[in-house]
Protein backbone atom coordinates (compact mmCIF):
# COMPACT_ATOMS: atom_id res chain seq x y z
CA UNK A 1 0.00 0.00 0.00
CA UNK A 2 1.48 3.62 -1.36
CA UNK A 3 -0.17 6.36 0.81
CA UNK A 4 0.29 8.56 -1.90
CA UNK A 5 -1.76 6.59 -4.44
CA UNK A 6 -3.88 6.46 -1.99
CA UNK A 7 -4.20 10.32 -1.72
CA UNK A 8 -4.32 10.44 -5.48
CA UNK A 9 -7.22 8.19 -5.29
CA UNK A 10 -9.21 10.42 -2.95
CA UNK A 11 -8.60 12.93 -4.74
CA UNK A 12 -9.65 11.76 -8.12
CA UNK A 13 -13.08 10.28 -6.56
CA UNK A 14 -13.79 13.46 -4.80
CA UNK A 15 -13.49 15.27 -7.95
CA UNK A 16 -15.75 13.09 -9.88
CA UNK A 17 -18.48 13.03 -6.82
CA UNK A 18 -18.20 17.27 -6.77
CA UNK A 19 -18.85 17.07 -10.76
CA UNK A 20 -21.97 15.08 -10.06
CA UNK A 21 -24.27 18.07 -9.62
CA UNK A 22 -27.68 16.09 -9.23
CA UNK A 23 -25.77 14.40 -6.27
CA UNK A 24 -24.56 17.62 -4.32
CA UNK A 25 -27.73 18.94 -4.63
CA UNK A 26 -29.65 15.85 -3.48
CA UNK A 27 -27.28 15.45 -0.85
CA UNK A 28 -26.21 18.79 0.58
CA UNK A 29 -28.21 21.69 -0.27
CA UNK A 30 -31.65 20.12 -0.12
CA UNK A 31 -31.43 19.05 3.48
CA UNK A 32 -30.14 22.50 4.11
CA UNK A 33 -33.57 23.95 3.04
CA UNK A 34 -35.57 20.64 3.64
CA UNK A 35 -35.05 20.74 7.50
CA UNK A 36 -35.95 24.32 8.52
CA UNK A 37 -38.94 24.10 6.19
CA UNK A 38 -40.02 20.55 8.03
CA UNK A 39 -39.28 21.82 11.48
CA UNK A 40 -40.99 25.02 10.90
CA UNK A 41 -44.21 23.06 9.66
CA UNK A 42 -43.70 20.70 12.17
CA UNK A 43 -43.30 23.29 14.74
CA UNK A 44 -46.69 25.53 13.17
CA UNK A 45 -48.56 22.58 13.38
CA UNK A 46 -47.54 21.27 17.28
CA UNK A 47 -48.51 25.07 18.13
CA UNK A 48 -51.90 25.28 16.37
CA UNK A 49 -52.66 22.32 18.31
CA UNK A 50 -52.07 23.27 21.61
CA UNK A 51 -53.44 26.00 21.03
CA UNK A 52 -57.02 24.83 19.61
CA UNK A 53 -57.02 21.92 22.20
CA UNK A 54 -56.92 24.93 24.97
CA UNK A 55 -58.58 27.57 23.71
CA UNK A 56 -61.66 25.48 21.33
CA UNK A 57 -62.76 23.76 24.18
CA UNK A 58 -66.85 23.38 22.84
CA UNK A 59 -69.92 22.62 25.09
CA UNK A 60 -73.37 21.72 24.39
CA UNK A 61 -76.27 20.71 26.65
CA UNK A 62 -78.29 18.30 26.11
CA UNK A 63 -81.94 18.45 25.30
CA UNK A 64 -82.74 16.78 28.71
CA UNK A 65 -80.92 19.27 30.48
CA UNK A 66 -82.44 21.95 28.79
CA UNK A 67 -83.86 24.30 31.61
CA UNK A 68 -83.31 27.69 32.72
CA UNK A 69 -82.23 26.48 35.99
CA UNK A 70 -79.53 23.99 34.27
CA UNK A 71 -78.51 26.84 31.82
CA UNK A 72 -77.95 28.96 34.31
CA UNK A 73 -76.02 26.43 36.03
CA UNK A 74 -73.72 25.73 33.08
CA UNK A 75 -73.08 29.08 31.62
CA UNK A 76 -73.19 31.23 34.76
CA UNK A 77 -71.74 29.58 37.81
CA UNK A 78 -69.66 26.02 36.16
CA UNK A 79 -67.85 27.78 32.93
CA UNK A 80 -67.76 31.00 33.86
CA UNK A 81 -64.20 31.49 35.41
CA UNK A 82 -63.06 30.03 32.15
CA UNK A 83 -63.36 31.83 28.79
CA UNK A 84 -61.92 29.14 26.59
CA UNK A 85 -64.63 27.21 27.49
CA UNK A 86 -67.49 28.00 24.70
CA UNK A 87 -71.19 26.78 25.40
CA UNK A 88 -72.97 25.92 22.16
CA UNK A 89 -76.37 26.24 23.19
CA UNK A 90 -78.58 22.51 23.40
CA UNK A 91 -78.63 19.27 21.15
CA UNK A 92 -81.51 16.94 20.75
CA UNK A 93 -78.51 13.95 19.99
CA UNK A 94 -75.30 14.34 22.41
CA UNK A 95 -73.88 11.36 20.44
CA UNK A 96 -74.45 12.21 16.85
CA UNK A 97 -73.51 15.69 17.72
CA UNK A 98 -70.02 14.77 19.24
CA UNK A 99 -69.46 12.20 16.13
CA UNK A 100 -70.44 14.69 13.57
CA UNK A 101 -67.75 17.78 15.29
CA UNK A 102 -70.29 20.02 16.13
CA UNK A 103 -68.86 20.03 19.76
CA UNK A 104 -66.35 18.58 21.55
CA UNK A 105 -68.55 17.48 24.37
CA UNK A 106 -72.04 17.28 25.63
CA UNK A 107 -73.27 17.09 28.97
CA UNK A 108 -76.21 16.11 30.91
CA UNK A 109 -77.23 17.18 34.25
CA UNK A 110 -79.68 15.95 37.10
CA UNK A 111 -82.95 17.73 36.17
CA UNK A 112 -83.02 17.64 40.04
CA UNK A 113 -80.11 19.29 40.54
CA UNK A 114 -81.35 22.13 42.57
CA UNK A 115 -83.60 19.97 44.75
CA UNK A 116 -80.41 17.79 45.33
CA UNK A 117 -77.94 21.17 45.72
CA UNK A 118 -80.63 22.09 48.41
CA UNK A 119 -80.97 18.95 50.31
CA UNK A 120 -76.87 19.01 50.17
CA UNK A 121 -77.24 15.49 48.14
CA UNK A 122 -74.95 14.64 45.45
CA UNK A 123 -76.16 14.94 41.87
CA UNK A 124 -74.55 13.74 38.29
CA UNK A 125 -73.08 15.69 35.34
CA UNK A 126 -72.50 12.93 32.16
CA UNK A 127 -69.52 14.39 30.17
CA UNK A 128 -70.28 12.75 26.61
CA UNK A 129 -66.96 13.04 24.17
CA UNK A 130 -64.72 11.23 21.84
CA UNK A 131 -62.32 9.13 23.64
CA UNK A 132 -60.55 8.54 20.33
CA UNK A 133 -60.07 11.91 19.37
CA UNK A 134 -57.00 13.36 20.83
CA UNK A 135 -57.90 16.62 20.66
CA UNK A 136 -61.29 16.17 22.75
CA UNK A 137 -59.12 13.80 25.36
CA UNK A 138 -56.54 16.41 26.20
CA UNK A 139 -59.09 19.19 26.34
CA UNK A 140 -61.28 16.94 28.49
CA UNK A 141 -58.80 17.84 31.88
CA UNK A 142 -59.96 21.29 31.19
CA UNK A 143 -63.72 20.56 31.11
CA UNK A 144 -63.38 18.36 34.32
CA UNK A 145 -61.02 20.85 36.03
CA UNK A 146 -63.96 23.56 35.45
CA UNK A 147 -66.43 21.06 37.08
CA UNK A 148 -64.21 20.38 40.21
CA UNK A 149 -63.37 24.19 41.00
CA UNK A 150 -67.51 24.44 41.32
CA UNK A 151 -67.87 21.43 43.09
CA UNK A 152 -64.96 22.57 45.80
CA UNK A 153 -66.68 26.17 45.79
CA UNK A 154 -69.75 24.15 47.32
CA UNK A 155 -68.06 22.73 49.92
CA UNK A 156 -66.06 25.19 50.84
CA UNK A 157 -70.11 27.35 51.02
CA UNK A 158 -71.38 24.53 53.40
CA UNK A 159 -68.60 24.29 55.63
CA UNK A 160 -68.32 28.41 55.95
CA UNK A 161 -71.93 28.05 56.83
CA UNK A 162 -71.32 25.24 59.74
CA UNK A 163 -68.16 27.76 60.84
CA UNK A 164 -66.03 24.80 60.29
CA UNK A 165 -62.60 25.59 59.25
CA UNK A 166 -61.77 24.61 55.40
CA UNK A 167 -57.72 23.24 56.49
CA UNK A 168 -59.90 20.32 58.36
CA UNK A 169 -60.36 19.33 54.42
CA UNK A 170 -56.55 19.50 53.55
CA UNK A 171 -54.67 17.82 56.90
CA UNK A 172 -51.29 17.36 54.16
CA UNK A 173 -50.06 19.47 51.76
CA UNK A 174 -47.94 18.21 49.02
CA UNK A 175 -45.32 20.45 47.62
CA UNK A 176 -42.89 19.48 45.27
CA UNK A 177 -38.54 19.92 45.41
CA UNK A 178 -36.48 19.39 42.11
CA UNK A 179 -33.38 16.87 42.98
CA UNK A 180 -31.98 17.26 39.41
CA UNK A 181 -28.82 19.54 38.34
CA UNK A 182 -29.94 21.95 37.01
CA UNK A 183 -28.12 21.05 33.83
CA UNK A 184 -28.90 17.94 33.86
CA UNK A 185 -31.53 16.41 31.17
CA UNK A 186 -30.94 19.09 29.19
CA UNK A 187 -34.08 19.60 26.19
CA UNK A 188 -36.09 16.21 25.88
CA UNK A 189 -36.47 17.21 22.29
CA UNK A 190 -32.91 17.44 21.63
CA UNK A 191 -32.37 14.21 23.03
CA UNK A 192 -34.80 12.59 21.29
CA UNK A 193 -34.18 13.88 18.42
CA UNK A 194 -30.53 14.42 17.11
CA UNK A 195 -28.91 10.42 18.34
CA UNK A 196 -31.87 9.52 15.99
CA UNK A 197 -31.13 11.96 13.54
CA UNK A 198 -27.25 11.44 13.41
CA UNK A 199 -27.54 7.59 13.43
CA UNK A 200 -29.46 7.45 10.50
CA UNK A 201 -27.64 10.10 8.28
CA UNK A 202 -24.36 8.93 9.22
CA UNK A 203 -25.59 5.15 8.05
CA UNK A 204 -26.87 6.56 4.63
CA UNK A 205 -25.04 9.49 3.78
CA UNK A 206 -21.99 8.01 2.07
CA UNK A 207 -24.69 5.09 0.44
CA UNK A 208 -24.81 7.76 -2.95
CA UNK A 209 -20.81 7.53 -3.15
CA UNK A 210 -20.36 4.25 -2.50
CA UNK A 211 -22.93 3.05 -4.93
CA UNK A 212 -21.22 4.91 -7.43
CA UNK A 213 -17.40 4.59 -6.45
CA UNK A 214 -17.64 0.69 -7.41
CA UNK A 215 -20.76 -0.70 -8.93
CA UNK A 216 -21.33 2.42 -10.65
CA UNK A 217 -17.66 2.18 -12.21
CA UNK A 218 -18.27 -1.69 -13.33
CA UNK A 219 -21.18 -0.73 -14.87
CA UNK A 220 -19.49 2.34 -16.83
CA UNK A 221 -16.50 0.11 -17.53
CA UNK A 222 -13.83 2.37 -15.83
CA UNK A 223 -13.03 0.00 -12.52
CA UNK A 224 -11.12 -2.51 -14.56
CA UNK A 225 -8.43 -0.07 -16.14
CA UNK A 226 -8.28 1.43 -12.52
CA UNK A 227 -7.29 -1.76 -11.38
CA UNK A 228 -4.86 -1.90 -14.16
CA UNK A 229 -3.01 1.20 -12.63
CA UNK A 230 0.32 1.44 -10.60
CA UNK A 231 -2.16 1.77 -7.50
CA UNK A 232 -2.48 -1.90 -5.54
CA UNK A 233 -5.46 -2.57 -4.65
CA UNK A 234 -5.27 -1.41 -1.05
CA UNK A 235 -4.37 1.74 -2.17
CA UNK A 236 -7.60 1.79 -4.37
CA UNK A 237 -9.80 0.71 -1.69
CA UNK A 238 -8.48 2.77 1.01
CA UNK A 239 -8.62 5.98 -1.66
CA UNK A 240 -12.52 5.00 -2.27
CA UNK A 241 -13.26 4.28 1.46
CA UNK A 242 -12.16 7.84 2.74
CA UNK A 243 -14.19 9.29 -0.09
CA UNK A 244 -17.31 7.30 1.10
CA UNK A 245 -16.47 8.60 5.08
CA UNK A 246 -16.12 12.36 3.94
CA UNK A 247 -19.04 12.12 1.60
CA UNK A 248 -20.58 10.81 5.15
CA UNK A 249 -19.57 12.95 7.32
CA UNK A 250 -20.30 16.28 4.96
CA UNK A 251 -23.97 15.25 4.46
CA UNK A 252 -24.49 15.09 8.29
CA UNK A 253 -22.47 18.03 8.62
CA UNK A 254 -25.30 19.59 5.77
CA UNK A 255 -27.97 18.09 7.73
CA UNK A 256 -26.87 19.67 10.80
CA UNK A 257 -26.89 22.86 9.45
CA UNK A 258 -30.47 23.00 8.29
CA UNK A 259 -31.22 21.61 11.61
CA UNK A 260 -29.71 25.06 13.42
CA UNK A 261 -31.91 26.83 10.45
CA UNK A 262 -34.65 25.31 11.72
CA UNK A 263 -34.01 25.53 15.31
CA UNK A 264 -33.62 29.59 15.00
CA UNK A 265 -37.11 29.74 12.86
CA UNK A 266 -39.24 27.26 14.85
CA UNK A 267 -37.40 27.36 18.70
CA UNK A 268 -40.94 25.99 19.53
CA UNK A 269 -40.41 22.86 18.22
CA UNK A 270 -37.51 22.02 20.09
CA UNK A 271 -39.00 23.69 23.78
CA UNK A 272 -41.07 20.75 23.49
CA UNK A 273 -40.57 19.11 26.80
CA UNK A 274 -38.11 21.64 27.97
CA UNK A 275 -38.38 24.79 30.12
CA UNK A 276 -40.19 26.32 26.68
CA UNK A 277 -37.93 29.21 26.79
CA UNK A 278 -34.68 28.41 25.99
CA UNK A 279 -32.58 25.35 24.26
CA UNK A 280 -29.34 26.39 25.87
CA UNK A 281 -27.23 23.17 28.24
CA UNK A 282 -23.59 23.32 27.97
CA UNK A 283 -21.57 20.36 27.38
CA UNK A 284 -17.73 19.65 28.47
CA UNK A 285 -15.41 20.03 25.59
CA UNK A 286 -13.76 16.78 26.03
CA UNK A 287 -17.11 15.22 26.14
CA UNK A 288 -18.33 16.71 23.24
CA UNK A 289 -14.85 15.54 20.71
CA UNK A 290 -15.40 12.03 22.16
CA UNK A 291 -18.53 11.78 21.29
CA UNK A 292 -18.33 13.70 17.36
CA UNK A 293 -14.95 10.50 17.46
CA UNK A 294 -17.31 8.39 18.10
CA UNK A 295 -19.62 9.37 15.66
CA UNK A 296 -17.47 9.98 12.64
CA UNK A 297 -16.36 5.51 13.18
CA UNK A 298 -19.79 4.98 12.77
CA UNK A 299 -19.56 6.80 9.55
CA UNK A 300 -16.41 5.12 8.69
CA UNK A 301 -18.11 1.08 9.99
CA UNK A 302 -21.06 1.68 7.50
CA UNK A 303 -18.42 3.46 5.10
CA UNK A 304 -16.57 0.21 4.88
CA UNK A 305 -19.66 -2.07 4.97
CA UNK A 306 -21.13 0.05 2.03
CA UNK A 307 -18.03 -0.60 -0.20
CA UNK A 308 -18.49 -3.69 0.75
CA UNK A 309 -21.64 -4.26 -0.79
CA UNK A 310 -21.23 -2.24 -4.15
CA UNK A 311 -17.94 -4.65 -4.56
CA UNK A 312 -20.35 -7.43 -4.23
CA UNK A 313 -23.19 -6.01 -6.98
CA UNK A 314 -22.78 -6.79 -10.26
CA UNK A 315 -24.37 -3.42 -11.25
CA UNK A 316 -25.74 0.36 -9.75
CA UNK A 317 -28.74 -0.92 -9.55
CA UNK A 318 -28.18 -3.94 -7.62
CA UNK A 319 -25.95 -2.02 -5.27
CA UNK A 320 -28.62 0.40 -4.56
CA UNK A 321 -31.38 -2.17 -3.78
CA UNK A 322 -29.04 -3.89 -1.12
CA UNK A 323 -27.59 -0.77 0.33
CA UNK A 324 -31.73 0.47 1.09
CA UNK A 325 -31.60 -2.05 3.55
CA UNK A 326 -28.77 -0.18 6.09
CA UNK A 327 -31.84 2.35 5.97
CA UNK A 328 -33.64 -0.24 8.28
CA UNK A 329 -30.62 -1.01 10.00
CA UNK A 330 -29.97 2.31 11.18
CA UNK A 331 -33.49 3.01 11.80
CA UNK A 332 -34.89 0.02 13.97
CA UNK A 333 -32.01 0.59 16.99
CA UNK A 334 -32.53 4.93 16.64
CA UNK A 335 -36.65 4.18 16.97
CA UNK A 336 -36.25 2.07 19.19
CA UNK A 337 -34.10 4.10 21.97
CA UNK A 338 -35.45 7.40 20.96
CA UNK A 339 -37.80 7.56 24.35
CA UNK A 340 -34.97 6.30 26.05
CA UNK A 341 -33.35 8.98 29.08
CA UNK A 342 -29.09 8.88 29.90
CA UNK A 343 -30.05 7.45 33.12
CA UNK A 344 -31.77 4.27 31.13
CA UNK A 345 -28.61 3.51 28.96
CA UNK A 346 -27.63 0.23 30.06
CA UNK A 347 -23.37 -0.75 30.07
CA UNK A 348 -23.52 -3.33 26.89
CA UNK A 349 -24.87 -0.49 25.01
CA UNK A 350 -21.50 1.29 24.55
CA UNK A 351 -20.38 -1.85 23.01
CA UNK A 352 -22.68 -2.62 20.25
CA UNK A 353 -22.72 -1.60 16.82
CA UNK A 354 -24.87 1.84 16.17
CA UNK A 355 -26.23 1.70 19.85
CA UNK A 356 -22.72 3.21 20.98
CA UNK A 357 -22.93 6.28 19.55
CA UNK A 358 -26.85 6.46 20.08
CA UNK A 359 -25.49 6.06 23.78
CA UNK A 360 -22.98 8.05 23.80
CA UNK A 361 -24.91 10.96 22.34
CA UNK A 362 -28.17 10.51 24.72
CA UNK A 363 -25.33 11.21 27.74
CA UNK A 364 -23.50 13.85 26.81
CA UNK A 365 -26.63 15.85 25.33
CA UNK A 366 -28.25 14.97 28.72
CA UNK A 367 -25.08 16.30 30.45
CA UNK A 368 -25.11 12.71 32.40
CA UNK A 369 -21.18 12.51 31.27
CA UNK A 370 -19.09 9.17 32.00
CA UNK A 371 -15.88 9.31 30.33
CA UNK A 372 -15.37 5.49 30.88
CA UNK A 373 -18.44 4.57 28.94
CA UNK A 374 -17.96 7.48 25.96
CA UNK A 375 -13.59 5.36 26.13
CA UNK A 376 -15.27 2.17 25.88
CA UNK A 377 -17.52 3.12 22.85
CA UNK A 378 -14.85 5.07 21.34
CA UNK A 379 -12.37 1.96 21.53
CA UNK A 380 -15.37 -0.56 20.48
CA UNK A 381 -15.77 1.27 17.17
CA UNK A 382 -12.27 1.42 16.43
CA UNK A 383 -12.36 -2.58 16.70
CA UNK A 384 -15.64 -2.38 14.35
CA UNK A 385 -13.72 -0.24 12.01
CA UNK A 386 -10.93 -2.52 11.83
CA UNK A 387 -13.32 -5.60 11.45
CA UNK A 388 -15.49 -3.63 8.45
CA UNK A 389 -12.21 -2.75 6.78
CA UNK A 390 -11.08 -5.90 6.78
CA UNK A 391 -13.89 -7.68 5.64
CA UNK A 392 -13.97 -5.21 2.30
CA UNK A 393 -10.10 -5.43 1.66
CA UNK A 394 -10.91 -9.08 1.88
CA UNK A 395 -13.79 -9.10 -0.83
CA UNK A 396 -12.11 -6.48 -3.06
CA UNK A 397 -9.12 -8.79 -3.14
CA UNK A 398 -11.08 -11.74 -4.60
CA UNK A 399 -11.79 -11.99 -8.15
CA UNK A 400 -14.55 -13.93 -8.36
CA UNK A 401 -16.06 -11.19 -6.27
CA UNK A 402 -15.68 -8.16 -8.42
CA UNK A 403 -16.53 -9.68 -12.01
CA UNK A 404 -19.02 -12.14 -10.78
CA UNK A 405 -21.40 -13.09 -13.64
Amino acid sequence: MNFRHVWIVFKKEVKDIARDKKTLLTNLLVPIILMPLLFYVMGGSFEKMEKDISENVTVALSADSDTEEIRNLVENEIFASNPNIKFRGVVDDPIQAVRNNEVRFVIDVDKNFAESLEKEKPYTITIIYDQTDSKSSSSYGILAEAISRYNEKIVLERLKSRNIDVQMLEPVRILQSNAADEKAGGNMMIMMMIPMLISVLIAVGGIPAATDLVAGEKERGTFEPLLTTQSGRMSILLGKYLTVTLFSVVSVIAQFIGLVIGAVMSPQFFAMGGDGESMSFSIPPVALILSILITITLGMVFAALQLAVSTYAKSFKEAQTYLSFFVIIAMVPAYATMMMQPDDIRMYMFVVPLLNAIASLKMVLGNVINYANLGIALASSLVYVAISLCFAASLFNKEKVLFRS
